[in-house]
């Protein structure tokens, strides 16, 4: 799996030992359920409209970005109601931000990498995730990250349900932006794949 090997260069080691594939899976799994939550439909002030056709060009980063943070919001609570443990929530969330880095790399042209980009800027923002400037590791700061979870998970639910084309543009102008520190720690796992493509031993092909 590419984010275990990113992870124990850019992750504090003490978390880096943490992230996991199957705290990697939880939150795609939460992900992939969380496209179907949130608005059927924005409310604009011309009426109802599609989302997509209300957002405009930024609607797949949008969306790839409500389906991270919501998901993450619905392992939370899980949690909290005792479907999985407080061990596992914080594996999610330190896996979560390993997958960060293995999505980033796409760059910030492609939906999924511009949506975690946004998230990784914002989660870095209101110092859920740090940076150590001697080391260049970076932290999850694990008791902050569900209330900026929570936070960020509302802003774009919100941008969804009112169609709001210039919130969502001047959101993803401010946080879909590769910093420096980032093309610094991306250099230091520069012979680490991108993404695999899996090679399969079948005996014959299959159409």
């Amino acid at each position: 799996m590419v984010i275990l090997p990113i992870a124990k260069r850019l992750l504090r080691e003490d978390q880096a030992e943490r992230a996991s594939g199957n705290g990697y899976l939880a939150s795609a799994l939460a992900h992939e359920i969380s496209h179907e939550l949130g608005p059927n439909y924005s409310r604009t002030a011309g009426g109802k409209k599609e989302i997509r056709e209300a957002i405009g060009g930024d609607y797949s980063a949008l969306e790839e970005a409500k389906a991270d943070t919501a998901g993450m919001f619905c392992l939370k609570w899980l949690a909290d109601h005792g479907v999985i443990s407080k061990e596992q929530l914080a594996e999610d969330y330190i896996s979560y931000v390993a997958g960060n880095f293995r999505t980033m790399r796409f760059g910030v042209a492609e939906p999924h990498g511009r949506a975690e980009m946004m998230e990784f800027s914002y989660l870095m923002e209101q110092g859920a995730v740090t940076r150590d400037a001697t080391t260049g590791r970076y932290s999850v700061v694990l008791e902050k990250m569900p209330e900026t979870i929570a936070a960020m998970a509302k802003e774009l639910l919100e941008q969804e349900a009112t169609g709001d084309r210039a919130r969502t543009a001047a959101w993803f102008a401010k946080y879909a932006v590769l910093p420096d520190h980032l093309k610094k720690a991306f250099s230091q796992v520069s012979d680490i794949p991108v993404d695999i493509q899996p090679i399969y031993s079948f005996a014959e092909e299959i159409r």
